[in-house]
């Protein structure tokens, strides 16, 4: 564990922010996801040297948390933010104390990189996902593997469990978003009509609607109790990385590899703004859990806070 002071190189990092980021975080290069404290006031970044976590109304570093064996790629807070989960290329994913920052369980099981963590809405399992095609359910306070949800061909890119925690979702190799009984790992249904990879997935708040963003380049918006294609975003001119839902619902975020960020009326599906500011890939973005703020990691190795008030 490592922490920051005020250094001539933080200050440099917010010189010269592009028109409407509040800060920007660029310490260690950002190889993954990042991910929000449930409270607002932290940001965890996946890095080549572990995982960052940045206080978000200075932009200091406050822990860097160092277990992985290789770079890490996915970073979830638990949903009381006592917990933080990463995964990594090194095929495991690691439970941390989000206070100490001193790891409490390493998870073994995948045999192939772990690309995407998530909690469950109650904070009782830690869902992975891996390009080896499989979907690993563990314990949360234990560590212990509870489940594996296979049933389905191509790799796991993304996982996301509905806000209800009843189902979870998965973006795959194979181009589709494959659903799974959370409690049963039944396989519920596979949604079809992208084209390339399904990179990310996002429910709405209120469960009603599950975002997917693809290799495509389009963001498409489905009813989870119909399972219909709602509707189709199109405006990036290249692949769409990472999807977020806004807290009230009214808008999603999307980042390309086009180096933007467009924001999007969920109602209309038009696209309200696009944000510059990276000058790289746009691989995740997340909404701050009030609203306010947008954070974005991109291959430029930067993480960009942008005051959405």
């Amino acid at each position: 564990m490592k922490k920051d002071t005020i250094s001539l190189e933080n200050l440099n990092a917010q010189s010269d922010l592009p028109e409407g980021v509040k800060a920007r975080l660029d310490q260690g290069n950002l190889t993954g996801d990042i991910a929000f404290s449930p409270d607002g006031t932290q940001l965890a970044v996946a890095c080549d040297i572990g995982v960052w976590v940045y206080d978000v109304e200075s932009g200091l570093g406050l822990n860097l948390l160092v277990e992985h064996k290789e770079y890490v790629r996915c970073v979830a807070y638990s949903p009381d933010g006592s917990a933080i989960a990463s995964g990594s290329i090194d095929n495991r994913v690691v439970l941390w104390d989000a206070i100490s920052g001193s790891p409490t369980a390493t998870l073994v099981g995948h045999t192939d990189a772990v690309r995407s963590v998530a909690y469950s809405a109650d904070g009782a399992t830690v869902a992975s996902g891996s390009p080896d095609g499989t979907v690993r359910l563990w314990d949360a306070s234990t560590g212990a593997a509870k489940d594996t949800l296979e049933g389905h061909a191509g790799s796991i890119r993304c996982v996301a469990y509905a806000p209800n925690g009843r189902t979870l979702a998965a973006g795959t190799g194979n181009d589709t978003v494959v659903l799974w009984d959370a409690a049963t790992g039944k396989h519920r249904a596979t949604l079809e009509g992208h084209t390339h990879i399904v990179d990310s997935v996002a429910y709405s708040p209120d469960g009603e609607t599950l975002v997917s963003g693809s290799i495509d380049g389009t963001v498409r918006l489905w009813s989870t109790d119909t399972r219909d294609l709602i509707t189709t975003l199109t405006g990036h001119s290249g692949y769409v990385w990472s999807v977020a839902y806004s807290p009230d619902g009214a808008a999603i975020a999307s980042g390309g590899n086009d180096n933007t960020i467009r924001l999007w009326d969920v109602e209309t599906g038009a696209s309200k703004r696009t944000l510059t500011g990276h000058t790289g890939s746009v691989r995740s973005v997340k909404y701050s859990p009030a609203g306010g703020i947008l954070a974005s990691g991109g291959d430029d190795h930067t993480v960009l806070l942008w005051d959405l008030t």
